[in-house]
Parts: C-alpha cells; sequence; structure tokens
C-alpha cells in the first residue's frame, strides 16, 4: 500500500542529497489540523484554531502579504490532499481549492488572508464530515434498497422533539448537529421523507393533541408552549392538520 502523500512530504528532506538545500518541513503539531480536518472533525478543527491561524513557512518572498498568501497556496493545497483522503471527491476538493486560492487574490491585507485561511480550513472540514455522513447513509440501505436514518438525522429528529418550545431556525438546528442547513434540509427529507419544517409542525400538533386530552392547560399555554407565534396560528395549523379546531378537539377527546 502507498504512502499518504503527506507523509512523504513530511520525511522529504531525508531523500535529498546532501548538496542540495533540504525543503523546511512543517512541523508534526502544525499538523494536528489537517488531520481533524481529514476526520471531518468540526470541534477539533476550532480546537486547533490558533495553529492555523499562525501558518507558517519559509520565507518566500520580502512582501509580508505576498509572503501570506504563498503560504496560504500551500495550506490550501496540503487540505485538499487531507480532504481527499477523508473522503471528499477528488474534483470536488480540487475545485474548492482552486475558488479559495481565487478569493485569496482579493485579499488586500494579511488579517483577510489569516481570515480566509480559517473559513477555507472550516469548509474543507465540513465537506469531508458531508462525504462521510453520505457514505455511512449508503451502508445503512437495508434490503430493500430503502435508507436507513443516519446518527446526524436522529440527532436532528431529537434535538427537534426537545426544543419544540422555541422557534427551530434551519440553521439553529444544524450547528446542534453539526451539519450545514442546505445539507441537514436535503438529508432529512432524503431519509425521513419529510421536509425539515414539515416535520417541527407535525411534532407540535403530535404534542398539542396529547396536551388537549390529557391536560388542563388552556390554549394560550400550549400554542406558546408548543413555539407557536399566536394563538390564531395554532388554531390555524392544528385545523389543516386535524379538521377541527383545537377545541372542538379537546371538547371531543378530553379525559
Amino acid at each position: 500500500m502507498d504512502e499518504p502523500i503527506y507523509l512523504e512530504y513530511l520525511k522529504e528532506d531525508t531523500l535529498l542529497g546532501n548538496d542540495k538545500p533540504k525543503p523546511k518541513k512543517i512541523q508534526s503539531f502544525a499538523m494536528i489540523p489537517y488531520f481533524s480536518l481529514k476526520e471531518g472533525n468540526i470541534e477539533g478543527v476550532m480546537g486547533c484554531k490558533a495553529l492555523i491561524d499562525s501558518v507558517d513557512g519559509d520565507k518566500l518572498s520580502s512582501d509580508e502579504l505576498m509572503n501570506k498568501k504563498y503560504l496560504f497556496v500551500s495550506s490550501t493545497t496540503m487540505a485538499s490532499l487531507f480532504a481527499m483522503q477523508g473522503g471528499m471527491g477528488t474534483e470536488e476538493a480540487q475545485a474548492l481549492k482552486n475558488t479559495y486560492i481565487g478569493r485569496m487574490d482579493d485579499c488586500k491585507t494579511v488579517d483577510a488572508v489569516d481570515e480566509l485561511h480559517t473559513i477555507m480550513f472550516l469548509d474543507f472540514t465540513r465537506k469531508v464530515q458531508e462525504s462521510k455522513e453520505e457514505a455511512e447513509a449508503a451502508e445503512l440501505k437495508d434490503k430493500e434498497g430503502k435508507a436507513k436514518i443516519s446518527r446526524s438525522i436522529m440527532q436532528a429528529m431529537e434535538y427537534i422533539r426537545k426544543n419544540l418550545h422555541t422557534k427551530l431556525l434551519l440553521k439553529d438546528i444544524g450547528f446542534a448537529v453539526k451539519l450545514s442547513p442546505n445539507y441537514l434540509a436535503t438529508r432529512f427529507h432524503e431519509e425521513t421523507g419529510y421536509t425539515v419544517q414539515d416535520y417541527v409542525r407535525d411534532q407540535r400538533i403530535a404534542v398539542a393533541e396529547i396536551m388537549l386530552k390529557e391536560s388542563n392547560y388552556s390554549l394560550t399555554d400550549i400554542a406558546s408552549g408548543l413555539g407557536f407565534g399566536s394563538n390564531s396560528h395554532f388554531i390555524k395549523v392544528f385545523r389543516e392538520q386535524k379538521k377541527v379546531t383545537p377545541k372542538q378537539y379537546r371538547l371531543r377527546y378530553y379525559r
């Protein structure tokens, strides 16, 4: 089995003759963020933010900004290699690398390059995470070819059930389960058959039914406690789903 390219890079100086200058290799501690990127570990990358921000190497230009840009290109290339090893598609990784190198050209200050460097790292890490999620979902297909629900989507469903009293924005659910909002929306629908919004609505109505049947809470308390913006919104949504108003439902089924 061929040795991973980044290990070859790290020991490249041992392969050169004594009469040739040895390139400065990346120090081992500075490689830590790349390994977190390869695992799709966003928390690990954020925990290494100081190392990411301190990207260093040979001084390739006397101009500080140009030198930082040269180092950015090197780091982005390395990030793309690790991302591919983590499961990201080759074409996608190369395209993302080129995108960030293109964006780097517009940076006018060292701080702007540093900021873009962190964004680049997190973007690659999220893409690796999404690739792993896709692979995991594919592996979980049952004999009938119907995909089972992946761990992240199960976590999203659990988060929704525990937070029905809040506004439940897609970006907040995604943040809780470490998935980008767009990717969460796509995977959720593919795996459950529901949109996130429909699932939230149905869960709220299901709990409202129980509260109407088995508690003395007022309609106002139920509406506010389940994240409906107002009584009228609660009544409208409930009637659309159950074909009766909450009050009629309680009169019919209250125990």
